[in-house]
């Protein structure tokens, strides 16, 4: 009887995102790099193109690896890679952003879209599309927010990730829930 490979992964703790991480800066074996690309390629990608256009992410997402092919020590102690990916991814893409001239600066306000020609825009039948809408039309840290917790993070990952308090992930986050409720006219 064939195993599914994630129960395979279960049983085999030389798998495990760390232990691929740490192996492949003591040996330089690119086989686990490989193998840490094929299990966070798609979700680091899917990060970085939920805020920002498909040649950006894809450019992020390049450098992303290519910084993480310099590591030379684990010194770090990167407990959780996954964390430290997409803390590596974020700040990848706001200094592509940056570079573009494409980063926001100014502070949000609760009323900056103009919720008229949204709702305008948002007469299409398919909701996923509606809702995608909606995520895209956020600021940058409601964005952003919102997507980690989509990823699986917590909001004390999150918070970690970013850099910034509890209380702000927190914050950010319900402002992110308003506005898409707001937008896409759910009534609480």
């Amino acid at each position: 009887m064939k195993l599914p490979s994630m129960i395979k992964g279960w049983l085999n703790t030389n798998t495990t995102p760390e232990r691929l991480l740490e192996n492949y800066v003591s040996t330089g074996d690119k086989q686990y790099l490989s193998l840490l690309v094929e299990q966070f390629n798609l979700s680091l990608y899917h990060y970085l193109y939920s805020l920002t256009d498909k040649e950006t992410a894809e450019d992020s997402l390049q450098s992303t690896w290519l910084k993480v092919m310099k590591v030379r020590s684990t010194t770090n102690n990167h407990s959780n890679v996954k964390s430290w990916l997409y803390t590596i991814a974020r700040n990848t893409l706001i200094d592509e952003l940056r570079r573009q001239q494409k980063w926001q600066w100014q502070a949000f306000t609760e009323h900056e879209f103009d919720t008229c020609s949204l709702a305008k825009n948002i007469e299409i039948n398919n909701r996923l599309e509606a809702f995608n809408l909606a995520i895209s039309e956020l600021p940058f840290y409601q964005r952003e927010a919102i997507i980690f917790q989509q990823e699986g993070f917590s909001v004390i990952e999150i918070a970690q990730l970013t850099n910034e308090s509890f209380e702000t992930v927190k914050s950010r986050l319900r402002y992110a829930r308003n506005n898409l409720k707001e937008m896409l006219g759910i009534q609480s």
